[in-house]
């Protein structure tokens, strides 16, 4: 049996539940090992300034009140200011709606998703910087799991992750001012932790939640770290089959995943329907699950030729999140924690120009 890890609560900000997943083997065709020490290259450079909107779609069938983000490429000449997200993270520069850039009739789109308890805003790391690079990006808070409204079985109900960004995408390609500024044609996914399990279940990752109700009922398991907060749901209340089911959103080219949730769950038939490139940025000291067990399964798993894997040396599972202020080594350190302590930026650094270089490629933009 995997095992699996939850993470601590903490109390400014992310009351995180995760069973995770993500490492990669650093051999193999498509695979690459490397360290998040690594300089990014030119395609660093910055070449739009950032935009930044916020709306809220209402998913009526299912009851779902979508907080959203859009980052963009914003008009030249635009005047960028930092922009809070938490106390405990550092700011982001954007322009508060401001004036899409006309550089592109349509934007290349990606699909951006936060970690068990965490926020849309809190992906501004990555986010603000794919807008730079020519993106438009969506995230969204995810009911039921997402800071200020987060409980074990809006977690158990993963599944309902990637069906937020299927809503999401249905209204905003309809809405006059973002559907004529979107290519339907060149749409990725991109997401950390469980974030990561909703852009691979985006191109065709199942969720094998028996697997996780089984392992946090059995009296000889469900004492397990990894089952903290999920023991006690009752998984009478959900549909296997619904949980199971296929979310693929066939608009959806390519997913990359950051040490992407519920690797270790996976059977084969979980990701027999993934079909379009995988993009897996690992950390090799993630302290919330072993390495060589969870990540190495689930890049075994998927097809060598159509995935690339990236291992960085010096990171750790929430190195995916913004750069903390002092306040957030003060009161969260377990967010603020990488595997090699200053190396955050440098882990950030490398993960931008891998999406960048990665969402380039797969969705043919140029």
């Amino acid at each position: 049996m995997s095992r699996f890890s939850r993470c601590p609560s903490l109390a400014l900000l992310i009351s995180t539940a995760l069973l995770t997943g993500g490492c990669a083997s650093s051999h193999g065709t498509g695979q690459a090992a490397a360290s998040a020490a690594v300089s990014p290259s030119g395609a660093d450079a910055i070449s739009y300034a950032v935009g930044l909107a916020s709306l809220t779609v209402e998913d009526a069938a299912r009851h779902r009140s979508l907080k959203t983000v859009v980052w963009y490429p914003a008009a030249p000449g635009t005047r960028m200011e930092p922009r809070t997200t938490s106390p405990i993270f550092a700011p982001f520069l954007a322009a508060k709606d401001a004036p899409v850039s006309d550089a592109r009739t349509r934007w290349p789109v990606v699909l951006l998703s936060h970690g068990s308890g965490g926020t849309a805003i809190n992906m501004s790391w990555l986010g603000a910087h794919l807008a730079a690079h020519g993106f438009l990006v969506v995230s969204v808070n995810h009911p039921g799991n997402t800071y200020g409204d987060d409980s074990p079985e809006g977690y158990a109900r993963g599944y309902e992750r990637p069906r937020d960004f299927t809503a999401v995408l249905d209204h905003l390609l309809k809405d006059s001012r973002w559907g004529p500024r979107m290519d339907p044609e060149r749409i990725g996914a991109a997401g950390h932790s469980m974030g990561g399990y909703t852009a691979l279940a985006l191109v065709g990752a199942r969720m094998n939640l028996e697997w996780v109700a089984r392992v946090c009922t059995a009296p000889e398991t469900r004492d397990h770290v990894g089952c903290e907060g999920l023991r006690d749901v009752d998984y009478r209340r959900i549909d296997m089959t619904v949980a199971r089911a296929s979310y693929r959103d066939p608009r959806v080219k390519a997913a990359l995943a950051m040490a992407p949730g519920m690797a270790g769950s996976y059977e084969a038939r979980d990701l027999a329907d993934i079909h379009a490139e995988v993009g897996l940025v690992l950390a090799k000291g993630d302290e919330l699950m072993p390495h060589e067990g969870h990540g190495m399964k689930l890049a075994g798993q998927l097809p060598a030729a159509s995935t690339r894997s990236v291992v960085l040396d010096d990171a750790a599972h929430f190195s995916f999140l913004p750069e903390c202020t002092p306040l957030g080594f003060q009161v969260a350190p377990a967010l603020c924690r990488d595997a090699v302590p200053g190396t955050r930026a440098a882990t950030h650094a490398r993960t931008r120009m891998e999406t960048v270089e990665f969402f380039r490629r797969t969705l043919a933009v140029r």
